[in-house]
């Protein structure tokens, strides 16, 4: 990131935007569409907040007002449950240290369930070996719901760590 630029998102103009549709007076195709749509929007606001979080969590922002970890700092102030904040975390690092299923992630191909499925594979002890199957598994999850892609994952686990 360059020094001195500021992004700015206007949350509030976005959420206005969002809230006000009502499906109620949408034509059929039009709600089927959206379905679609707005799941993509969902998956792209995924992926830009767990960037973030894997940002602020290498920069140890969390310590910035005494929380003693990210996901007690998450469960604080983004009023989250341990199972999400854990989750959250350990799928945003393994978006770094997987480029091919991380830029896949980015790009609204594949979706968080995805990258939670796929996540256990970059456990810092197979992380090396994870390197070289990591465009498998963001190819294969391109076709696989997020089911099938644990699957594929844990048994990759298992030879892996053989």
């Amino acid at each position: 990131m360059q020094e001195g630029l500021v992004v700015v998102i206007d949350v509030e103009a976005l959420l206005g935007g969002v809230v006000t549709v009502d499906a109620c007076d949408l034509p059929d195709a039009e709600v089927a569409l959206l379905v679609v749509d707005v799941r993509r929007l969902v998956d792209a606001t995924d992926a830009l907040w767990i960037r973030l979080l894997a940002e602020f969590d290498r920069r140890g922002l969390w310590r910035l007002d005494g929380a003693r970890s990210a996901a007690a700092w998450l469960r604080r102030e983004c009023r989250l449950v341990h199972p999400t904040t854990a989750t959250a975390l350990v799928v945003a690092h393994a978006t770094e240290a997987l480029p091919a299923s991380g830029a896949a992630f980015r790009a609204g191909t594949i979706s968080f369930e995805h990258m939670r499925a796929i996540a256990p594979a970059a456990a810092p002890e197979r992380r090396e070996v994870a390197l070289r199957a990591d465009p498998i598994f963001a190819r294969a999850a391109l076709w696989m719901n997020s089911r099938q892609m644990s699957n594929v994952v844990r048994t990759w686990m298992q030879l892996a760590d053989g």
